[in-house]
């Protein structure tokens, strides 16, 4: 069997309904539906975990977080568990990995497997992308920065990840190894502020000033929590400029996307590329920011593109885990992807989503420490299970549980619908006892300095 080259690209906090594959109310991702048409894409994929380690540990294992158990703010990897980048490189595959988030880095034990592994920060930038690249970067500053400031909030990091995924395709161009490239753009996080020449993109459609726009999602990222906590966040008008600056983020990252894919088709033979979201955003819906707490559409939704399988993917529920199974099957790796489903051949009928209790606990007593009237009864304060079909979603945790007929996510029916209680019930207890029991003993995460500001900067530290 050839090994084909593989470039997987997981895109930071993206919503299905924010890209141009979809719903998206403007054209934010013209390269992401070039892609989609060349290849294959499905409307209907969903995250394992609503933030980024839990998601990218389930994306990395073909594990669910209750198993990984990576879904606490200060756990990491257990050394038991064998990740698929090993996997990978054991069948003979150059292996790289690239991330900007302390999330997916060496202290969260996500980097096992990669015999190339790059976490870019402020103190190693130099040596990341070198000197020659630096240089780059210098020169298309205005393009790819977010100017001459100190605030992190306001810096890109995508151009330099671009750098080094390019350098990495040309190697392997010279090389007869086959290449697992798997990398995290981050530039869609908050706090939704894109690169300078990047501003005008869509400020014909902003409410007022782009300074003024640019203030307030600097303000809702540095104060996330507080602005959860009020009842009434943001006027109409607010809430409009946050999408806008959000969506001129999304298409300054398609672009990188495109720039990139477009590198890969011309120097690799027909590689498999896969593009995708480690979760979605909210904007509201639930009364909460950021992708927090509950488990939703707006935060489970993500875009899912394929290019180079010559079989289509279906119109079934599809997860991340599916498609490192299709990879694995495709590249002759043998390796078990346990949550993972080959799609073209076995339609996924139930999504599953896992948010940690302790994670949500620690969240909103953070929120209600602003506003003891925070109504933080209708969540959930233990470990959380969502189960998705195409007409239910049956959501689970030691405290109760709750049904939902989609697409309302705010009505429970459980009272009326004792069968699909009962069903979805049983799916679920069949499905923790075979993958959802925590496998080796949970590790936790030791962060720097850099990386705690990192974190708190993002809103996963106080």
């Amino acid at each position: 069997m050839t090994k084909r080259d593989v470039i997987w690209i997981t895109l930071e906090s993206l919503r299905q309904d924010h890209v141009s594959v979809g719903e998206a109310p403007r054209e934010t991702t013209p390269n992401l539906s070039k892609i989609a048409n060349e290849g294959d894409w499905s409307p209907y994929c969903h995250s394992h975990a609503i933030w980024t380690r839990p998601a990218s540990a389930s994306i990395l294992t073909g594990l669910p977080p209750s198993a990984h158990q990576t879904w606490d703010s200060d756990s990491a990897l257990p050394n038991e568990i064998e990740t698929i980048p090993e996997a990978f490189r054991e069948a003979g595959y150059q292996t790289a990995g690239i991330s900007p988030v302390a999330q997916f880095s060496p202290q969260t034990g996500l980097d096992r497997g990669f015999d190339h592994f790059h976490y870019l920060s402020k103190s190693n930038l130099t040596k990341e992308v070198g000197f020659k690249g630096l240089i780059r970067w210098a020169s298309n500053f205005r393009n790819h920065s977010g100017g001459f400031t100190l605030d992190t909030n306001q810096q890109c990091t995508g151009y330099p990840i671009n750098i080094i995924a390019k350098d990495h395709i040309k190697e392997k161009a010279k090389d007869d190894d086959p290449l697992f490239l798997y990398l995290h753009h981050g530039d869609t996080h908050f706090a939704y502020v894109p690169p300078l020449a990047w501003r005008d993109y869509f400020d014909d459609e902003l409410p007022f000033e782009i300074d003024d726009a640019i203030d307030l999602s600097l303000d809702m990222a540095i104060n996330l929590h507080e602005k959860i906590s009020e009842s009434d966040m943001y006027t109409t008008e607010e809430w409009k400029a946050l999408r806008v600056m959000y969506d001129t983020c999304v298409a300054y990252v398609d672009h990188l996307v495109g720039e990139l894919v477009e590198y890969a088709h011309q120097m690799l033979d027909n590689p498999i590329i896969v593009i995708t979201a480690d979760h979605g955003e909210y904007f509201g819906e639930k009364g909460l920011l950021s992708h927090v707490i509950d488990i939703n559409n707006p935060v489970t939704n993500v875009p899912l593109i394929v290019n180079g399988l010559n079989e289509p993917l279906g119109d079934s529920l599809v997860q991340p885990a599916d498609l490192m199974q299709i990879l694995c099957s495709e590249c002759g790796v043998d390796h078990s992807v346990p949550i993972g489903l080959d799609i073209r051949k076995q339609p996924r009928e139930i999504a599953i989503t896992q948010e940690g209790g302790t994670h949500i606990e620690s969240l909103l007593n953070e929120i209600t420490s602003y506003n003891s009237n925070f109504p933080d009864s209708q969540f959930h304060r233990e470990d959380l299970t969502s189960l998705r079909t195409k007409e239910w979603k049956f959501q689970v945790s030691d405290e109760t549980t709750e049904l939902y007929s989609l697409p309302d996510e705010d009505t429970d029916v459980s009272t009326s619908n004792p069968e699909v209680i009962k069903e979805l019930e049983e799916e679920y207890e069949d499905w923790m006892m075979e993958y959802g029991k925590p496998i080796g003993n949970q590790q936790t995460a030791e962060f720097n300095i850099e990386m705690k500001d990192q974190l708190r900067d993002l809103g996963y530290l106080q």
